[in-house]
């Protein structure tokens, strides 16, 4: 890289006024919202090209003695960081005293959007190739990589700094691990400390797979119903919950599967649709308590009296509403998430393990349809695979950051990121890097102090800041008292809680 980020920061300062968009307001949760942009070189290598990037703001409005800011890196990769404004708002109150920063990824956001015209559609086609090599040229959409984002995001630490001298730490979730390893390879002595929370392995991240993995993961999530006689009994030996899903599954594609057929018509919910159902149920730590419906769901899909159809009828209202609001919560193409971004940091380094060959499409649908629970990832990226404009792997492709002191922290039951892959990072970065394990938390463990569980929060606000917090907040021990066993029949009042709310009944089965 031929420009240093540190000149460069320091002759640049925020401006940081009122973000320009629609459905946040500038205050809420005792926090003051704002934005800064920043002029950043297209390519670092030859500045002379420009883009902007911009991170939002939250400050509690209370003012504190000392400046401790925290850097938040969504996932995607394609999501802005506003898709987790509302959230960290509510997770880490004002009251804690912590500076929080989003910093929106090139690409998308208030960032320069990567679209695929000049409204930023995020439709993805051949014309959408098009259209984004004529604006940018190849060289210029190879620039929309995580090594770059990684200099941009030394540019906004380095100019906040500048101006707000203290402690930053950095907390990252899902892709945005990936992004922080990048990140740490380059910069490792810019901030004090850093998290990753859904750790993507650089290594052997492979999102050709994600389907097979995920899916995996719902089949261990199924196997928990299976160990609990009270869970299990409801099915017969020969059906335990993930061969009678299957079966389900497999009655949907052929339009044998009598229930749906008879009474859930007008959903027209196909095989698809609910594999990505309880994919979503299950694929994040704020639906802790959502997904302990499923066996019960699958229970009453397959035996279809009276009562079921009610139970079922509510659940899928109420689901369908959901996937509707997430739908509206727009401000433009691209604000919240770009596929063209995604598309084009997965095609070029996400999609092969370094040590995978190529497969085909008819490979990538045979292993979408043995899956139970999946969002169907890959079938569309493998349709463009060979036709995207790919832009070449560079020196820190599939290699890790030795930074230290670094804590990851991983669900047992994450179907976004798995375990599996973590705790084998966890493996060679043993010297650098303090791993947590959280059981039965799916993807991004702090979000399981929605329903009570503070401990992941805890362990990453005592990392990323031990001054500021109880020294008891750093102790691993309260792994232990979280829960090992799910409440899948109501037997719990938050379990009966969580069955009202999700089909209209206090006990599931």
């Amino acid at each position: 890289m031929a420009m240093n980020t540190s000149e460069y920061a320091l002759e640049h300062h925020c401006v940081w006024s009122t973000c320009n968009v629609t459905g946040y307001p500038s205050t809420f949760r005792d926090y003051k919202l704002d934005c800064c942009t920043l002029s950043v070189p297209l390519n670092y290598a030859q500045p002379n090209r420009f883009i902007t990037i911009s991170m939002s703001r939250l400050s509690p409005l209370q003012s504190t003695s000392e400046n401790n800011t925290l850097f938040i890196l969504m996932g995607g990769p394609g999501g802005s960081g506003w898709s987790l404004v509302e959230n960290v708002a509510l997770l880490i109150p004002a009251q804690f005293g912590i500076t929080l920063i989003l910093p929106d990824h090139r690409g998308t956001g208030l960032s320069t959007v990567l679209g695929c015209d000049d409204n930023h559609s995020q439709t993805i086609t051949s014309d959408c190739i098009t259209y984004l090599t004529s604006k940018w040229d190849i060289e210029g959409l190879n620039q929309f990589s995580i090594t770059a984002a990684a200099h941009d995001l030394s540019v906004q630490i380095q100019v906040y700094q500048a101006d707000h001298p203290g402690r930053i730490s950095i907390y990252s979730v899902s892709y945005g691990t990936l992004w922080l390893d990048r990140f740490l390879q380059i910069y490792p002595t810019l901030i004090q400390s850093a998290v990753m929370d859904g750790v993507v392995n650089p290594i052997l991240i492979s999102i050709s797979r994600y389907d097979l993995f995920a899916s995996y993961v719902g089949l261990q999530f199924l196997t928990y119903c299976h160990l609990q006689p009270e869970c299990h009994n409801y099915f017969p030996a020969d059906q335990p919950p993930y061969v009678m899903l299957h079966r389900i599954l497999a009655d949907l594609d052929t339009n044998k599967q009598q229930c749906i057929n008879k009474y859930f018509n007008q959903y027209q919910p196909k095989s698809d649709w609910l594999r990505n159902l309880f994919f979503n149920m299950i694929q994040s730590g704020d639906t802790y308590m959502d997904r302990t419906v499923i066996p019960a769901v699958i229970f009453r899909l397959n035996r279809c009296t009276v009562d079921d159809v009610n139970v079922l009828n509510f659940f899928f209202r109420l689901s369908f509403n959901k996937i509707n609001r997430f739908q509206m919560k727009e401000n433009s193409p691209g604000f919240l998430f770009s596929n063209v971004l995604n598309y084009n940091i997965v095609l070029s380094e996400m999609w092969l393990a370094s040590n995978e060959s190529e497969v085909d499409k008819e490979t990538i649908l045979a292993w979408y349809k043995s899956t139970i629970m999946a969002p169907n990832n890959a079938e569309q990226l493998i349709s463009m695979r060979a036709q995207w404009p790919k832009y070449p792997l560079d020196q820190y492709y599939s290699k890790i950051a030795s930074y230290t002191p670094l804590l990851m922290i991983s669900g047992q039951l994450d179907p976004s990121t798995p375990f599996e892959k973590a705790s084998q990072l966890a493996s060679i970065t043993s010297k650098t890097r303090t791993f947590y394990a959280i059981p039965l938390a799916g993807h991004i463990t702090v979000n399981i102090a929605q329903v009570g569980f503070y401990c992941p929060l805890h362990l990453v606000c005592s990392w990323t800041f031990p001054n500021i917090f109880p020294s008891e907040w750093n102790d691993s021990q309260c792994i232990r008292y979280l829960p090992t066993t799910l409440d899948f029949v109501g037997a719990t009042p938050l379990g009966r809680e969580y069955s009202m709310k999700l089909l209209n009944i206090s006990q599931p089965f």
